[in-house]
């Protein structure tokens, strides 16, 4: 711990020669040294802040400096006003700091922040925002989805049904979740797949007839997602083959005392749509 305290201060002397990017820097490094001084950084961080806020470089460094200080402020110092303070004005500025991933990360952070205190409104505004902002800026990466699926979560335990501002969030999620299966599994763990698995089957899987799911899948909106190549659609046969492989999974493993075999079906539904691709 030694070693690392002198190489945090260090590291914060080169923030008393004032420039701005250089200060950024020298702020994360000494945030990412982890050492026990985090009063002391934030106090630096404030003041940094408080220099920088009334013309901000339009850089990512701007925003990975004010989601470290929103850490700081949570994890370190409990103070959850000034967290909420920092994560919202990372969230904010997306569009001119343009670290669009570490916007979606400050909502997500100040939904689970506002959650934990019991304030379920906020927590709500915080996670909706934050996936409408993943989603608009074409962030499709597991905290978009996990803002999503939090929000769609306290609408449906707050109402018992899903309002016209969750509804969408709900099927962007499932759409990005279905994208990141085919071109970027790796960013998929088991909790994030489980917790948008049972929304699936609580939320989209017909108890009736299992063969509409196809249908009740396009009548959702909305029916396409902004992604890097190009727009995934929910009719794509690529699209419907994830969209029937992920289900047969969640519903094997959230409908297993509802019968025999229940992902069977949407196993039958992949094989076709498969085909379909391979055409």
């Amino acid at each position: 711990m030694p070693g690392c305290v002198i190489g945090m201060n260090a590291t914060l002397s080169s923030m008393d020669e004032f420039d701005p990017l250089a200060s950024l820097d020298g702020f994360l490094s000494a945030h990412d040294l982890g050492a026990a001084l985090s009063a002391g950084l934030f106090a630096r961080g404030e003041a940094l802040y408080d220099r920088l806020r009334a013309a901000p470089p339009a850089d990512p460094r701007w925003g990975r400096f004010l989601v470290a200080l929103g850490q700081l402020a949570a994890d370190k110092l409990d103070d959850p006003q000034a967290a909420s303070r920092f994560f919202l004005a990372a969230l904010q500025s997306a569009d001119h700091h343009g670290d669009h991933e570490v916007a979606v990360t400050a909502g997500y952070d100040l939904g689970i922040l506002q959650e934990r205190r019991g304030a379920e409104v906020q927590a709500r505004a915080a996670y909706t925002a934050a996936a409408r902002e993943g989603f608009r800026l074409g962030c499709l990466t597991a905290n978009t989805m996990r803002s999503a699926a939090a929000a769609v979560r306290l609408s449906f335990a707050d109402q018992g049904t899903l309002d016209e501002q969750s509804a969408p969030l709900a099927k962007q999620a499932w759409l990005c979740w279905l994208w990141l299966r085919r071109h970027a599994p790796e960013q998929l763990d088991r909790e994030l797949e489980g917790e948008l698995g049972r929304q699936l089957c609580a939320l989209l899987l017909p108890e009736d007839d299992p063969w509409n799911l196809a249908g009740r899948w396009r009548s959702w909106r909305p029916n396409l997602l902004p992604a890097p190549d190009a727009p995934w659609r929910d009719i794509d046969p690529a699209c419907l083959y994830e969209l029937f492989t992920a289900a047969a999974a969640a519903a094997d493993l959230h409908l297993a005392g509802e019968g025999p075999d229940p992902g069977g079906p949407y196993r039958q539904l992949a094989a076709a749509a498969a085909r379909q691709i391979e055409k």
